[in-house]
């Protein structure tokens, strides 16, 4: 009997690019994505290697138009402009790419990483994706971030003056965060706005650092009630922002089942 052959998508059918970065100045101890520490990253190799297989998957999807373009990691900020230009570059020669496509890159909000910020706009990017995490220092410490809430809402200022489009992200249900601290980093949150902010409730993931102390009991997350509670004032803030700004809050409320 013959092999059935792949069905491949409509030559016309719209298509969104993914492309990952694998690397970060630390690993987060919440973090259980693909990504790792490297003192020396071959910027040039990877970038040859990331054009060769957009042409790969060019050869199987067929000539399409591509909507949107996303670099995620890892910490894609930390790549060279020039291999963010190559990739968009890429694209566009083995498909169309689409006048009005967003072009996303995410970036942490370091000193260096925020310099870098005019040269992925020349690049083609026009929209950041900041991993701000919280607006406060002990938070940012907790959670193992680079940098400081001042270096924070020193880059959404760059992002603001940088680019057409810029987000956020904030970690919430952290381990004793009350309602009312809860409440003033939202509405700090709400004065640094663009036109979009993802709030994600913290998960502690197997084979994290935090994982292993929660195992411990040095860690503990907020009973199911409390991060209920935390996830109404979201909301509540939420209503606000898009009735002040038109800003829209996306939420992200996955927990999974730990062993205890």
């Amino acid at each position: 009997m013959a092999e059935a052959r792949p069905s491949y998508p409509e030559p016309n059918d719209g298509l969104a690019v993914y492309v990952h970065w694998p690397f970060c100045l630390a690993k987060c101890p919440y973090c259980d994505f693909n990504s790792h520490v490297r003192d020396d990253v071959d910027d040039l190799r990877w970038r040859r290697a990331l054009c060769a297989e957009i042409n790969h998957v060019a050869v199987e999807a067929g000539k399409r138009t591509v909507g949107s373009i996303f670099f995620g990691g890892g910490t894609p900020s930390l790549m060279a402009p020039e291999t963010v230009a190559a990739v968009i570059d890429q694209v566009g020669q083995v498909w169309n790419l689409a006048a009005d496509a967003e072009i996303t890159l995410e970036a942490n909000p370091t000193s260096v990483e925020a310099g870098r910020f005019a040269a992925y706009r020349a690049a083609g990017v026009n929209r950041l994706s900041l991993g701000v995490q919280s607006l406060d220092d002990a938070a940012l410490g907790f959670l193992g971030r680079q940098h400081s809430a001042g270096q924070a809402r020193a880059a959404l200022d760059i992002a603001r003056r940088t680019f057409p489009r810029f987000s956020f992200d904030l970690i919430y249900a952290r381990p004793d965060q009350s309602i009312a601290a809860w409440r003033r980093e939202l509405a700090d949150a709400l004065e640094l706005a663009g036109e979009h902010i993802s709030l994600y409730q913290l998960t502690i993931e197997k084979g994290t650092p935090f994982y292993a102390l929660m195992r411990e009991g040095a860690l503990k997350p907020p009973a199911e009630p409390a991060a209920a509670e935390l996830f109404t004032v979201v909301g509540l803030f939420n209503l606000l922002l898009f009735i002040e700004k038109g800003v829209f809050m996306s939420l992200s409320v996955e927990r999974e089942d730990l062993e205890q």
